[in-house]
């Protein structure tokens, strides 16, 4: 098993962080993407062998009702179908492209596609997915998809595998179907206000060894200190 641990944005100061861990999910630019200061200071700190994932743009994902259209430059309602979730438009086009130039700056070799709850799997949606997935250059990353909810957990893993996407899921509560590769968000056991127990990160550990390659990416208020907790508890075992 090759397990990387690390959190969604930066809990602590980056230049701390980069010290500590050697794997972060920015998923910032879900509410705006960073500047080319911030990302040339990430470049400049971060350790050699580090890893950058970047969440594509909601602009891409999202419908333009979404709360993440609050940080955007908004578009008239007239013009909200060109803004449709994976939608072939050139403004879809344009923001996923935006997302792409950031994840070839910081050399990142996954994106995260995060769907909102409320995008229910319609034929027009379906067809839209299908078209966005089965078209769009890869450029040799590996695309992983988060479904907030609206997908049957079936009808995900079926979707996924069909479109060659991994599917991010909370390995507490829905095993990741591919024993290949695990791509885990640790959401919080109970909402991101929560922390975890140690035997949910025991039990998570014993879930963590039935795949090869497994990225724990921890995203509750406590997410430092609860990735901090399940190292040390894997390092224990090694000791």
């Amino acid at each position: 098993m090759t397990l990387r641990i690390g959190c969604i944005d930066f809990p602590i100061p980056p230049s701390r962080y980069f010290r500590k861990w050697d794997l972060v999910e920015i998923e910032q630019t879900l509410v705006r993407a960073p500047g080319d200061g911030t990302v040339k200071r990430w470049l400049r700190e971060s350790l050699e062998g580090f890893e950058f994932v970047v969440a594509v743009s909601p602009l891409v994902t999202y419908g333009p009702g979404s709360q993440h259209f609050r940080y955007q430059p908004a578009p008239a309602k007239s013009q909200w179908r060109k803004y449709a979730p994976f939608a072939a438009t050139k403004e879809v086009s344009a923001a996923f492209e935006e997302s792409l130039a950031l994840a070839r700056e910081l050399k990142a070799k996954l994106l995260v596609f995060q769907t909102p709850a409320d995008l229910v799997p319609d034929k027009s949606l379906l067809r839209a997915m299908t078209h966005f997935f089965t078209k769009a250059d890869r450029q040799k990353r590996r695309w992983v998809w988060e479904p907030k909810g609206g997908w049957e957990p079936k009808e995900a893993v079926a979707f996924a595998k069909d479109m060659g996407l991994t599917l991010c899921v909370d390995p507490l509560a829905q095993r990741p179907p591919d024993p290949a590769f695990a791509y885990c968000h640790l959401p919080g056991p109970a909402g991101f206000r929560s922390r975890y127990e140690e035997e949910a990160l025991l039990r998570l550990r014993d879930i963590c060894r039935e795949y090869e390659d497994v990225y724990c990416l921890f995203g509750n208020i406590d997410m430092h200190n609860d990735a901090t907790r399940f190292h040390q508890l894997l390092q224990a075992e090694r000791a």
